[in-house]
C-alpha cells in the first residue's frame, strides 16, 4: 500500500529524482524513548539518531543495522556535523545555568571513540560549521578554526550562522547580519548551498526561500519546512499539515529553483524532517511517533 501511494504521487509530480525504494529501519522507540535522525553521513553509510528529548548520540550503521552509542549527555543535537570521510562528528551541547541557555561545542573522532570540548559553555555562540575535517565557530561575531584529525583544508567558503533567529554570514573575517527579507523577521532553517553560492532559509510564519549570499535575487520556495539542500539547484523539505497541537500530515518533497516538485512520499507515513545526501543517494526521515525511514535515490 505504502509503494502503491508513492507510485501514485510520484506519477502526479516532475520526476526530479528516481525513488527506488523506501525502507524502515529497525530502530526502536517508545513512549517514553522516542527517536529521531538527526545527521545522515555524506557517504550514507550511517545515521545518527537521538531522542526527542534531544538527549545522546547514537552511530546507526545502514548495512549491519548495528548501533553504538557515541555520547548520552544531554542536549546533544543541537547543530550535529559529519566530517566529509565520516570519521568525525560534530555537535551544540545545550545546558542551563540558573534559567539561562548555553551551548558548547563538542567533537567525537569515531575511530578512536575521543570526545573533545572545541568551546566551552557559552551564551554568545551564533553557530558552527564544519568544511572537510575544519570547525568554523563564530562567538560574538567573531571567527576561529579548530582543526580536527585527518587532512587540513584551506577553504574561503563563506560561514553562514543563526543566533536569536537572525541570520549572520562570516567572509573573510567579517561578520554581517544577512537578513533579506527584512531585519524584524525570524530566520530559522538557514544553510549554505553545496556551492557555498546561495543561502537556504525559512521564515517564520511565511515559508522557504533561497538567496545570494549578500541577500539578493531572494526566491520564494513555498512553505517547505525543515528544508535542505539536495544539489545546488534543489532543496528537500517537509510539507505538513498540523492541527496547531501536532503535526497530522507531512509529505517529504523536493523543489527546484524554477518550481518543479516532486513528492517522495506518500500519504501512509507522517514523513518529517528529511536528511539528504546526493553523494549518496539517500535521504532519510523520521516519523512523530519515533519511526525512521531510508529512501534510495538515483538521478
Amino acid at each position: 500500500m505504502f509503494l502503491f501511494s508513492l507510485a501514485c504521487a510520484l506519477a502526479m509530480n516532475a520526476q526530479l529524482v528516481n525513488v527506488t525504494s523506501i525502507e524502515k529501519l529497525n530502530v526502536a522507540s517508545d513512549e517514553s524513548n522516542i527517536i529521531q535522525a538527526v545527521a545522515l553521513s555524506p557517504k550514507g553509510d550511517y545515521v545518527l539518531l537521538s531522542t526527542d528529548t534531544k538527549k545522546g548520540l547514537i552511530k546507526w550503521d545502514l548495512a549491519t543495522g548495528q548501533s553504538q552509542v557515541l555520547t548520552d549527555d544531554e542536549g546533544t543535537c543541537s547543530d550535529v556535523r559529519i566530517s566529509d570521510d565520516g570519521q568525525q562528528v560534530v555537535y551544540g551541547q545545550v545546558s542551563y545555568d540558573k534559567k539561562r541557555r548555553h551551548q558548547a561545542v563538542k567533537s567525537i573522532d569515531l575511530t578512536t571513540g575521543k570526545s573533545s570540548t572545541l568551546v566551552k559553555p557559552t551564551r554568545n555562540l551564533q553557530g558552527i560549521a564544519l568544511d572537510g575535517n575544519t570547525v568554523t565557530t563564530v562567538t560574538h561575531g567573531k571567527m576561529k578554526k579548530h582543526q580536527l584529525k585527518g587532512k587540513s583544508t584551506a577553504s574561503s567558503r563563506p560561514v553562514l550562522t543563526r543566533h536569536h533567529l537572525k541570520m549572520y554570514i562570516t567572509r573573510d573575517g567579517v561578520t554581517t547580519q544577512l537578513a533579506p527579507n527584512g531585519a524584524d523577521e525570524r530566520y530559522i532553517w538557514a544553510s549554505l548551498s553545496p556551492d557555498g553560492c546561495k543561502v537556504l532559509y525559512y521564515v517564520s510564519g511565511y515559508g522557504a526561500y533561497v538567496c545570494g549570499i549578500d541577500g539578493s535575487n531572494v526566491i520564494s520556495m513555498g512553505n517547505l519546512t525543515a528544508p535542505k539542500w539536495w544539489d545546488d539547484n534543489t532543496i528537500v523539505g517537509m510539507n505538513e499539515t498540523d492541527d496547531e497541537y501536532c503535526i497530522i500530515a507531512s509529505s517529504i518533497v523536493a523543489r527546484t529553483l524554477d518550481g518543479q516538485e516532486q513528492v517522495l512520499t506518500g500519504d501512509d507515513v507522517i514523513a518529517t524532517y528529511p536528511l539528504p545526501s546526493s553523494q549518496a543517494g539517500k535521504i532519510v526521515f523520521s516519523t512523530p511517533d519515533g519511526k525512521v525511514y531510508l529512501i534510495h535515490v538515483t538521478q
